[in-house]
């Protein structure tokens, strides 16, 4: 076989093969966002059809008028705010002092934060909500929050950890020998160099809060937030399942998460490929 054909060959099998993996991986998004524009009573018509025949907003103005989705968000949006910028900075400070002062008390400690990410949070729940009770934290927004942040801070260490580690430290000692103190080498020199790093964990964290269901799940009666409104909809008969309005609400959680990924996707990449591995 010629090399050109060979290469002809290779181009129309990658592109099967991204083909067939992306069908796999958006006809579900397809689905449950037609699911959540079909009136009801076509919902499960047949023979199958893949477009509406009559689009419809009904469920998305029943879920913000009845189910007072709007306010789920606004409670999402300020843990996921809040817990995102405290856990980057924490980290941030955490990474720099790991990775540029070396001894064994900083390496356990270390390696205690990172592996904790090893722990499932169904273990810990019951002590960290007699904790949080005896502080006044339960069903609160500071509670969330913390709960929030210590959940996101073993991975954010790991990828901000490993991408410091690939800055020479001769940067940081030519900023000594300019007369830089502490405060100045990590935000004026080490930091403009991490912000494929940081935006890349942002993104990432973003999505982990958004898709948190056992934290709030747990901690929190009377706080809702937009990763249990699902557990919120109401049945009309104990048999019967409202999958119009569940694909409803499925799809206010997935389209900002798919809007994120495709906008910062060259981000996500490169943060992932120059954090997760070190040389």
């Amino acid at each position: 076989m010629k090399p050109s054909t060979k290469r002809r060959a290779g181009t129309v099998l990658k592109w099967a093969l991204t083909a067939v993996v992306a069908f796999v991986i958006l006809l579900p998004l397809y689905w449950i966002f037609i699911s959540s524009i079909t009136p009801t009573n076509e919902l499960f018509s047949s023979p199958i059809k893949y477009i509406p025949a009559h689009p419809t907003l009904e469920h998305y103005i029943r879920m913000f008028t009845q189910m007072n989705l709007g306010q789920k968000i606004m409670n999402t949006a300020v843990i996921t705010v809040f817990a995102l910028i405290v856990s980057t900075v924490i980290c941030l400070m955490g990474a720099y002092a790991f990775t540029r002062y070396q001894s064994r008390g900083l390496s356990i400690a270390y390696g205690a934060i990172v592996g904790s990410m090893l722990i499932p949070g169904i273990v810990t729940a019951r002590p960290l909500y007699d904790l949080f009770k005896q502080f006044g934290l339960v069903d609160t927004f500071p509670g969330l929050i913390i709960l929030y942040t210590s959940a996101l801070i073993p991975f954010t260490m790991m990828i901000l950890g490993n991408f410091l580690g690939e800055i020479p430290i001769s940067l940081d000692e030519a900023a000594e020998v300019d007369g830089a103190n502490m405060r100045q080498k990590l935000f004026m020199i080490t930091l403009p160099l991490m912000r494929p790093a940081v935006a890349t964990i942002l993104i990432i964290n973003f999505i982990t809060c958004l898709n948190d269901l056992f934290t709030p799940l747990f901690f929190s009666q009377k706080i809702e937030v937009l990763s249990v409104a699902i557990t919120t909809i109401p049945r009309e008969t104990s048999y019967s399942m409202p999958w119009d309005l569940i694909s409803t609400v499925g799809w206010i959680i997935l389209f900002p998460i798919v809007i994120f990924i495709l906008v910062f996707e060259k981000q996500i990449m490169e943060g992932i490929m120059a954090g997760g591995v070190k040389q």
